[in-house]
């Protein structure tokens, strides 16, 4: 088996779909300045390697449990169609594509929840997703966020009877630092559009550096 590994906000996006989530909520009058500004603040601590990951689920589900579920499926519909798809990056499907046609499995593995993360990747044709509040790995001692990925990872493929060191060939592409372990636990790690710290450790190890913003 061979399997490719996608991160979704910033890689196969070319955004953060939680923001864009909240920026939508806060143009239907749905979430106050002060929520943002907390969201903000959880945002800066994960650039900075240091977020509270469950903190930040938390805050997430009581924010979208704070709305009327009818008016929540509304918005979830309208924002799915004007907003999450349409910041797919311009390269991603080409690059999926040329994936599946030299026989990969692919795989979205993200620390956003499934309400954001599915919609891309049944637009993308993903056979398997991994998310932050995914069924599969809700008994895994560690979210699926930095190190907890190779957890989830390591748990996907065991539920399709392999593992990663039995992958015939395993490809990680991320943005983030935040992924190094799993991007380190892979044989063909990948660095998309990269953020800073990400794009040193890829430059130091010789890993290639893609973007999937740039469609020439």
């Amino acid at each position: 088996m061979r399997v490719a590994f996608f991160d979704l906000d910033h890689t196969l996006l070319s955004t953060d779909s939680n923001q864009l989530w909240f920026d939508y909520l806060r143009e239907q009058g749905l979430l106050d300045e002060d929520a943002l500004a907390r969201h903000a603040a959880f945002i800066h601590d994960y650039h900075a390697g240091r977020l509270d990951f469950q903190g930040l689920h938390a805050f997430r589900k009581a924010v979208d449990a704070s709305i009327a579920p009818q008016r929540l499926r509304a918005c979830r519909d309208a924002f799915n169609r004007e907003r999450l798809l349409l910041a797919v990056a311009p390269g991603a499907p080409a690059l999926l594509d040329t994936l599946r046609r030299d026989g990969m499995l692919t795989m979205v593995i993200s620390a956003s929840p499934e309400a954001l993360v599915l919609p891309v990747a049944r637009h993308l044709g993903f056979e398997h997703v991994l998310a932050a509040d995914s069924a599969a790995g809700r008994n895994l001692p560690a979210p699926c966020f930095g190190a907890g990925k190779v957890l989830h990872a390591k748990a996907a493929l065991a539920a399709l009877g392999t593992s990663l060191g039995g992958l015939e060939q395993s490809r990680f592409y991320s943005d983030s630092h935040n992924d190094l372990p799993l991007l380190e636990a892979v044989q063909h790690p990948v660095a998309v559009d990269p953020d800073p710290v990400l794009a040193q450790v890829a430059r130091a190890r010789d890993w290639p550096v893609i973007s999937l913003r740039e469609t020439t």
